[in-house]
């Protein structure tokens, strides 16, 4: 029997909708490949999530809290300007294991598209970053003549320069480079 306690089993169950994601795309995701993944059974599944579209959306929700709760633990005790860089330069996928994790987030922003509630919460997401990015921003340059949209070049830079490692038309220390160029521009 699972000793895990019920978050645990949530939080397994929504790691394997990742897994999923990164190994087939976003339409091999179905609650009994979720399963098979997960190692659960499909009433399990269904009993957390009746439908594959409040998986998905779960999936992105804890995706995006657990992203929330590594740039806290990075940015611990770190000034503005490292704040800031951390915050806009994680989208640039530097290692494997991140290349994984910014496909699937990739996923979701195409699946946005036709799902009004991911890109509901995906908008929400960006909101927020950009918000924090002006703010942190307004702290670092407090003469900047507009911090938010500021904060929004800057953001949409690191979300193309991303797609563009992910295609392989760039590694990630040329698309850290130009964001550090961009985030130079901006501050100066």
């Amino acid at each position: 029997m699972d000793s895990s306690g019920p978050d645990e089993r949530r939080t397994a169950i929504l790691r394997a909708v990742w897994r999923v994601m990164a190994e087939g795309g976003m339409g091999a995701v179905s609650i009994r490949n979720v399963a098979s993944a997960a190692g659960a059974s499909v009433g399990r599944i269904q009993y957390w999530f009746p439908s594959k579209d409040e998986l998905l959306r779960a999936g992105l929700e804890e995706m995006l809290s657990e992203a929330a709760r590594l740039h806290a633990e990075a940015t611990r005790g770190a000034d503005d300007r490292e704040a800031l860089w951390r915050l806009v330069g994680h989208a640039v996928p530097r290692a494997e294991t991140d290349r994984v994790g910014v496909s699937v987030f990739h996923q979701y922003v195409a699946a946005g598209f036709h799902h009004p509630e991911l890109a509901r919460v995906l908008a929400g997401a960006k909101d927020g970053a950009e918000a924090e990015a002006a703010r942190l921003l307004a702290g670092i340059a407090p003469g900047l003549a507009d911090p938010r949209a500021a904060a929004r070049s800057l953001i949409a830079t690191a979300d193309g320069l991303s797609m563009r490692v992910l295609i392989g038309g760039l590694s990630a220390s040329e698309a850290e480079e130009a964001l550090r160029a961009e985030l130079d521009r901006v501050l100066s």
